[in-house]
């Protein structure tokens, strides 16, 4: 369905991931700005309980959706996770380039505080799942259901099968483009 506006027309239903990205962007920008401002005022685990609240619910929230979107998206959303981490961090935190200076690195920290960093949250979400089709497949709505192509290989299936029906899928949907199937 397309609905015309007087500005431009667009399409109803579809979705721009890149425009979520950059709300939640903002939403965690404004967050982390407050976390700097009160951030010598509270304790350790304060803040972090905060920097949850504010900037991994908003990462974490429908990250099968816009999780695979393009990659320059995912990194600018890393780049916000990392400025609120150091939000939490104690002591002085370089959180931009200044005077030639790199930002303090936040990967220990990522460790320390037991924080996935975005793209292992992706990778979670997606491996939890694909276990959820896997074992609770009847109980999957009907929307979700025939995403799954029916003849998609199975659990426990082999290599050679999986092959097998990736050649005859890209055969299929893709005839035009032999380097494809050449490539299996």
């Amino acid at each position: 369905m397309v609905l015309k506006s007087a500005a431009r027309p667009r399409q109803y239903g579809s979705y721009k991931g890149s425009k979520h990205i950059k709300t939640v962007k903002a939403k965690m920008a404004r967050y982390v700005g407050i976390m700097y401002k009160i951030k010598n005022l509270l304790p350790q685990k304060a803040r972090l309980q905060l920097y949850h609240s504010f900037v991994q619910s908003h990462v974490n929230f429908c990250s099968l959706v816009w999780g695979f979107s393009a990659k320059s998206n995912i990194e600018s959303l890393f780049s916000s996770q990392k400025k609120g981490l150091r939000a939490v961090m104690p002591g002085f935190v370089n959180y931009f380039y200044k005077d030639g200076l790199l930002p303090s690195h936040t990967k220990a920290h990522f460790n320390s505080y037991k924080i996935l960093t975005i793209q292992n949250l992706i990778a979670k979400n997606a491996i939890l799942f694909m276990q959820k089709v896997r074992s609770f497949g009847n109980l999957l709505p009907p929307s979700v259901k025939e995403t799954i192509a029916s003849n998609a290989p199975e659990w426990g299936g082999s290599h050679e099968s999986s092959a097998d029906w990736l050649k005859k899928l890209l055969h299929s949907q893709f005839s035009r483009i032999h380097y494809f199937i050449k490539a299996l």
